[in-house]
């Protein structure tokens, strides 16, 4: 199994134009081909030009997402291996509102699980900060759980 971070190394290995609906299978690496035969006819109906910009569309999204193969889960977690407390929103700043929001769901999940806490202040309430949209943010805590986790999945 290709490691999350090898992924965008696939792209490196053959050149986009070259690929066409009869060599396709020759050319791409083996974690491509699923992604490509379901549009290849008689099921799909790309031509050697809509191959192509498929593939360039996988190419550009995989080279400017470092992670776009790892869970939610995972990404708050190397976000946080440095284990100073943030906001999603300090460590997601690009991040549109509705992934802040699936990464707030994960975080509740991995405080559950012991890896994540939400910052108190010294009367005991949730400290808070502003958001990037003017609105007050929990601050989470990485607990050294996440750093073990990240180690055993090979991350770190």
């Amino acid at each position: 199994m290709t490691k999350p971070r090898d992924k965008r190394l696939r792209f490196s290995s053959f050149d986009i134009d070259e690929v066409t609906l009869e060599n396709y299978k020759e050319l791409l690496p083996v974690s491509l081909i699923p992604q490509v035969e379901i549009f290849v006819p008689p099921v799909g109906s790309f031509d050697d030009g809509c191959l192509k910009r498929y593939l360039n569309v996988l190419k550009t999204f995989e080279e400017n997402d470092e992670n776009s193969s790892l869970t939610l889960a995972n990404q708050l977690r190397l976000a946080f291996s440095d284990m100073k407390p943030d906001t999603i929103c300090g460590r997601f700043p690009k991040a549109d509102l509705k992934l802040k929001r699936r990464l707030r769901c994960v975080a509740e999940y991995l405080i559950r699980s012991n890896e994540f806490s939400k910052m108190l202040d010294e009367n005991g309430k949730v400290k808070r900060r502003t958001g990037v949209m003017g609105k007050l943010v929990v601050i989470y805590k990485p607990e050294q759980k996440i750093l073990d986790i990240l180690k055993k999945q090979g991350l770190l």
